[in-house]
C-alpha cells in the first residue's frame, strides 16, 4: 500500500502499525507472506543513534531477490552506523522498506524541521529488479547520512543552489566509505568517479564526494569531514556559497592539492581503490612553443574561476632556460612541473622556479592554477 500523494511522512509513518516482535537472522524468500500482517522490524544501535528498520504494510511482489535486498539493506544500514554512529544524537532513523515506488529509490523526510527522529522510505518496484544491490546500499547510507545532516541543520529543508553540493556529495562520501562504486553502478546515481572539472566544486552536486575523499586522504577524518558539516552555515545562492567557502580555513588550504591530485588520477578510497575520473582529468591548453632570445621574456595572461582549476602546457624550446613567476591575485595558487615527471614545484605565490629544456628538443612544462577567490 503506497502512501498517498501528497502524504506527510511523519502523519503517514506514525499513524501504521509497526507492532511486530524483532526480525532476526536471515529472512526468507516469502517471509513477507507470512504472519504478523506481513510486517516485520529489525533493529541496529551504535553509541547515540539507532535505525530501525521496517517493512511497510502491504503485499510485497514475490520476487527473487526480496530476501536478498531486505538483508542487503540491513548490511548498509549496520555499516552506516558503525562509521557515523556516534556523529548526531539521540537520533533514531525509521527506515521502511515498500513494494512500490515514491519518489526516489531512496527518499529521506527532509523538511519537516525536526531533529529527530528521521524518516527513510526505500522503494523497491518490481520493474527495479535489475537495479544493483550495491546501488540500493550506497543510496541507504547517503539517506542515513542526510539525517545526520538534518540533526545538525533541522531548520534545513528545502535544497538550494548553495547546500545542495555539501548535503549530498557528503552523504556520497560517507556511502563511499562503506562501499566504494565500481563500474557495474555508474548508471544508477552520481558518484564521486564523475567529478566535472568544468564545474565549481559547489555545483558538483553528489560528485563533490571526490572532494572529501581526498580530504580524508590528507589528514581528515570521518568525523572531521561530519563536524565541518556540522559547523558549515546553510546558503541559498551560488554567490553566498561561493564567499563562504573562500573564507574557509579548511577548505581553502586543501583545493589547490586537490587539483594537483586530481591532474594525477590519485584519490583513493579508503582500501585504497583507485576512484578514476569517467569524465576525463583537467584537461590541459598547449601553447605555442615558447622561444627566448638572450635575456629575452615571454609574458602569458590567464584567468581562472572560483574553485576550478586551469592546466596550462608550455612547450619549451631545446637548450633555453629560464626563470618563471607569476603575478597572481589573491587566492590564487600555482605550480610547475616537467611534464611527464610526478612531482609537482609548490609553495609561495610569488616565488620563481628555473626551468631547462632538454638540449636536443623541445621540453613541455605543465602549470597548474587553482582559485578560491570569492569572484
Amino acid at each position: 500500500i503506497l502512501p498517498p500523494v501528497g502524504f506527510h511522512f511523519v502523519d503517514w509513518w506514525t499513524s501504521q502499525a509497526f507492532a511486530c516482535p524483532l526480525w532476526r537472522g536471515t529472512l526468507p524468500i516469502g517471509a513477507h507472506e507470512s504472519t504478523c500482517s506481513n510486517i516485520w522490524t529489525r533493529t541496529h544501535t551504535k553509541a547515540s543513534m539507532t535505525a530501525r528498520l521496517y517493512q511497510v504494510p502491504g503485499s510485497w511482489q514475490t520476487a527473487p531477490r526480496y530476501s536478498e535486498i531486505v538483508n542487503g539493506v540491513d548490511d548498509a544500514i549496520e555499516k552506516g552506523l558503525n562509521i557515523f554512529g556516534s556523529f548526531a544524537g539521540p537520533l533514531t532513523i525509521n527506515i521502511g522498506i515498500l513494494s512500490g515506488l515514491l519518489g526516489s529509490r531512496v527518499q529521506v523526510d527532509y523538511d519537516n524541521n525536526i531533529k529527530n527522529p528521521c524518516y527513510i522510505l526505500i522503494g523497491f518496484p518490481a520493474e527495479w529488479n535489475n537495479i544493483p544491490l550495491l546501488a540500493i546500499q550506497k543510496d541507504v547510507i547517503q539517506g542515513m547520512y542526510q539525517c545526520v545532516e538534518q540533526f545538525h541543520h533541522p531548520a534545513v529543508g528545502t535544497w538550494t543552489d548553495g547546500n545542495t553540493w555539501w548535503r549530498k556529495g557528503v552523504a556520497r562520501y560517507f556511502d563511499g566509505l562503506a562501499y566504494p562504486a565500481t563500474s557495474a553502478i555508474m548508471n544508477n546515481g552520481l558518484y564521486p568517479e564523475e567529478y566535472q572539472k568544468s564545474l565549481a566544486l559547489f555545483k558538483n552536486d553528489d560528485a563533490a564526494a571526490l572532494f572529501f575523499h581526498f580530504a580524508d586522504g590528507a589528514g581528515w577524518s570521518p568525523a572531521d569531514v561530519s563536524n565541518w558539516v556540522k559547523t558549515h552555515a546553510n546558503k541559498n545562492s551560488y554567490d553566498e556559497e561561493r564567499q563562504a567557502l573562500s573564507g574557509d580555513a579548511k577548505i581553502v588550504p586543501l583545493w589547490h592539492k586537490f587539483n594537483l591530485a586530481f591532474v594525477d588520477n590519485t584519490i583513493k578510497y579508503p582500501g585504497g581503490q583507485q576512484i578514476l575520473n569517467r569524465l576525463g582529468g583537467l584537461p590541459g591548453t598547449v601553447y605555442s612553443a615558447v622561444d627566448l632570445a638572450p635575456g629575452g621574456s615571454y609574458s602569458k595572461t590567464f584567468g581562472v574561476d572560483s574553485f576550478r582549476a586551469q592546466r596550462l602546457v608550455f612547450p619549451i624550446r631545446a637548450g633555453q632556460s629560464m626563470r618563471v613567476s607569476t603575478e597572481l591575485e589573491d587566492g590564487i595558487e600555482w605550480s610547475i612541473r616537467k611534464a611527464g615527471t610526478t612531482t609537482w614545484n609548490s609553495g609561495n605565490r610569488g616565488r620563481s622556479v628555473n626551468i631547462a629544456a632538454a638540449a636536443g628538443s623541445n621540453t613541455n612544462y605543465e602549470i597548474v592554477v587553482s582559485s578560491t577567490s570569492n569572484d
